[in-house]
């Protein structure tokens, strides 16, 4: 059917023509205005409300739900789509030898002369102190109307590793740049590089733009399933996301997009398949096949990304199942001397991976724990953007909120969330069994010094809650507050990653006073605060085991990829050296699971 209904947007001052029958959520896609569909557009989370003018009436419809019609339009206010969020970019990175992917080398004209009889490449070739190999026809048919100009002062030639890549005119040798991005479920984090000296230029960070199409990775994948061009949808997502980035640093940083020549990602393994175009079912459900585990390369020409056409794209291998490059490269990100005791790392985000041991010997297992934890299936859960509360205490029987953007709140996230489960645990509002106390309950047996948060108990559509904000205090003018349900579906997530992490170590034969410390990875690892989740039970708590943060461990690693040749080599060491443990199948997960869905009250 043809584009036949015209969908107007006038606050951003844009119109698009899409098929009858597309859902609203659907038209704002198409023009490239992306809403967080946080439940995967299944009109459960309530996230993607719009203001809509219809037939001169005004309403307010879920855009997943809402069908179009001709001469709509949709009011969309500025911060339903441009969500500042905090999007984790830092990260420790140890010193490499720096010899990175692709260098180039210039040759002076007057070295360009060809033998009697001779051929251009040939001599080329001959000149150089290492081993090159016949360049494609495309790049033979450039050299040749290059090689022999007089008006030049020689040719600069860009290599990767023994291959050709590409042919320019006079010394562009100091024009050479690079991008390592960690491709995550929720954000993508890029790090645009000189190539040519090894000095790192900018930082860029964007919420990845599938988020449109679901919060996690299964509703991904089964939006790639139910629609015929959801793959490709999928992948143009992330394209789009990844080439905002290159504009924004091209621009801020005055060089040409066509002088960036290398592109190194990781990313979990639906990432890997989305962002390259692979159809992702067979990911998704048992035997949980990939596509393809070794690393892939290709060229630029061949994803639409906005850089040179000949550049090389190199995605990290992935280890297997849902454990993926993102885990290499947080592995690729300590130091030999980390490498060398046992540790037990755990990159917390919306899908989360544990490693346990020592260079020697290393499992791997992935845990879906991220969903409740980004706000999926949160009454008021939100990711980390502003108005989002993200640290919450209670004190003398008040309660003190941080709010992202110093604003009224609007929502909570991560963060914040279990802050405040730790705290109404601590506080005695809700017990070790995850069961929240009425207010007449709570007023029998709390401690004097916590009988004012009485007050904040409340029974909301036959539900028990505990108010956050009241209606004068948030953005919206309605109550936030964190539900029994919500509860819940943070003990879902807590014994899923605290399950994952015993049966991981005991896989292994390892007792927790063999660890050296503790690893937490990861953007919603690292805005945690780590006491609050030992104390619940989030995070495993050993005597004598120091638990430490290690940022974007994932975005570190990616960047030594690239730098260094040592490390591209120990890349492909590590994947072969982890070995990848399939937690569902362990005969004992689903008893240690239900075990851990209490509150420990872990000191």
């Amino acid at each position: 059917m043809a584009d036949n209904i015209r969908v107007h947007f006038p606050n951003q001052g844009k119109t698009v023509l899409i098929d009858d029958g597309a859902t609203i959520a659907a038209a704002c896609a198409r023009a490239g205005l992306y809403l967080d569909l946080v439940c995967g557009g299944r009109g459960k989370c309530g996230k993607c409300k719009v203001d809509i003018v219809k037939d001169g009436q005004t309403a307010t419809v879920l855009a997943c739900q809402e069908k179009v019609s001709d001469g709509l339009s949709v009011l969309l206010k500025d911060e339903q789509i441009s969500k500042k969020a905090n999007i984790l970019t830092d990260s420790n990175l140890a010193d490499v030898d720096f010899e990175p992917a692709v260098k180039k080398v210039f040759i002076k004209k007057e070295a360009l002369a060809t033998p009697l009889c001779g051929g251009d490449w040939e001599s080329i070739a001959q000149s150089l102190d290492f081993q090159v190999h016949t360049p494609s026809l495309q790049l033979l048919q450039k050299l040749s109307c290059t090689v022999h100009r007089q008006d030049i002062a020689g040719i600069t030639l860009t290599f990767w590793g023994h291959d050709l890549i590409d042919v320019d005119d006079n010394d562009t040798v100091g024009d050479l740049y690079g991008f390592a991005i960690d491709v995550g479920t929720t954000t993508v984090a890029a790090y645009l590089y000189n190539l040519c000296t090894g000095k790192r230029l900018g930082v860029y960070s964007a919420l990845n733009g599938q988020v449109s199409e679901g919060a996690d990775v299964i509703s991904r994948i089964v939006a790639c399933v139910n629609n015929p061009d959801g793959s490709a949808r999928l992948q143009e997502r992330i394209i789009y996301t990844i080439n905002q980035l290159i504009q924004q640093a091209a621009s801020e940083q005055n060089i040409d997009k066509n002088d960036i020549y290398y592109i190194a990602l990781c990313g979990n393994s639906a990432m890997q398949h989305l962002f390259l175009g692979l159809y992702p079912e067979h990911l998704g459900k048992y035997p949980f096949t990939s596509t393809v585990k070794s690393d892939v390369v290709t060229r630029a020409e061949q994803l639409n990304l906005c850089v040179n056409p000949y550049a090389v794209v190199h995605f990290l291998p992935l280890i297997g199942g849902f454990v993926g490059a993102d885990t290499i490269a947080v592995l690729l990100s300590l130091s030999e001397d980390e490498l060398d005791e046992h540790r037990l790392i755990m990159d917390l985000g919306t899908n989360g991976e544990i490693v346990v041991g020592n260079r020697d010997k290393m499992l791997a297992a992935s845990t879906a724990a991220g969903p409740a934890l980004e706000g999926a299936g949160i009454r008021f859960g939100m990711r980390g953007t502003a108005g989002a509360i993200e640290r919450v205490s209670l004190s003398g029987g008040n309660i003190n909120l941080k709010v992202i953007g110093n604003t009224k709140p609007m929502g909570i996230c991560g963060s914040g969330l279990i802050d405040a489960v730790a705290e109404m645990l601590r506080a005695g509002i809700i017990d070790e069994n995850g069961k929240m106390k009425s207010r007449d309950e709570y007023v029998q047996s709390c401690l004097p010094e916590y009988r004012n948060l009485a007050g904040r108990l409340e029974k909301i559509s036959g539900i028990n809650c505990f108010v956050l904000a009241d209606e004068s205090q948030s953005q919206s003018g309605e109550k936030i507050y964190v539900s029994q349900k919500d509860i819940r579906a943070v003990q879902l997530a807590k014994a899923a990653i605290y399950t994952g992490c015993m049966l991981l170590m005991q896989e292994y034969g390892l007792s927790p006073e063999n660890l050296k410390e503790i690893l937490i990875a990861g953007a919603f690892g690292n805005y945690i605060d780590i006491a609050n989740g030992q104390y619940i039970g989030l995070i495993p708590s050993f005597d004598s085991v120091p638990t430490r943060s290690i940022g974007n461990a994932a975005g570190a690693g990616v960047q030594r990829f690239m730098l260094s040749k040592k490390i591209r080599e120990k890349a492909g060491e590590l994947q072969k050296r982890v070995v990848h443990v399939e937690l569902a199948s362990n005969p004992h997960f689903q008893q240690e699971y239900f075990k851990n869905l209490n509150f420990f009250r872990n000191k």
